[in-house]
């Protein structure tokens, strides 16, 4: 007879959607947080603005890509309010902020978003240069309500599992991994031991 700390195939799904709940919820929190900062201290002209920007991206499509060993979350948990948004936010991360796709989306009249161009300006010597694609601060506000929302999505989903599974929780003192590779083990698995820093 199985020992009632093994999983079963349900329960293996559900320790996979608690630890993409829980990084998702991390993810949402992070995004927010750089885009916080962005609104909060105008610096739309500062060096930063271009790797915060590409942070709020990078950070909020993190959870509905795709991520082997658990899979990404669906965009089901998007408010349908917010569907265009969220569909252009993972766009123009997968093309412009995460990677550099030169088939990316055309920008207005300038073409492609990712173009390197050749300036010729005699007397000085020719130079390429290549534009940076960027979301508007104003946009932050909007990124971030979404991002509460789904941080609340996440933390309540997080909150279920973890409720429905607490009988799994080890009685010994120690720190445990949520196990997510192994469908037939325990739902916690001891975690080895950490190596103190060398000094």
């Amino acid at each position: 007879m199985k020992s009632p700390k093994i999983m079963n195939p349900k329960e293996f799904e559900d320790a996979k959607l608690l630890w993409k709940m829980f990084y998702a919820g991390q993810c949402f929190m992070h995004a927010q947080a750089a885009a916080e900062y962005v609104l909060q201290n105008n610096i739309e002209n500062n060096t930063v603005y271009y790797p915060l920007v590409a942070a709020v991206y990078t950070l909020y499509g993190k959870p509905f890509l795709t991520n082997y060993g658990v899979g990404s979350i669906s965009d089901e948990i998007i408010p349908p309010e917010y569907l265009e948004l969220h569909h252009t936010l993972i766009e123009h991360r997968n093309q412009t902020y995460a990677h550099s796709q030169a088939s990316a989306f055309e920008f207005h009249d300038a073409g492609k978003v990712n173009q390197v161009r050749l300036l010729v300006h005699p007397p000085e010597p020719p130079s390429l240069i290549c534009g940076q694609f960027q979301a508007e601060p104003p946009l932050m506000p909007t990124i971030i309500n979404l991002c509460r929302h789904l941080q609340e999505k996440t933390r309540n989903l997080k909150i279920e599992l973890f409720q429905r599974y607490k009988q799994y929780i080890p009685a010994k003192e120690g720190e445990y991994i949520l196990n997510v590779s192994d469908p037939d083990g325990d739902f916690f698995k001891a975690a080895k031991a950490v190596k103190p820093a060398i000094q």
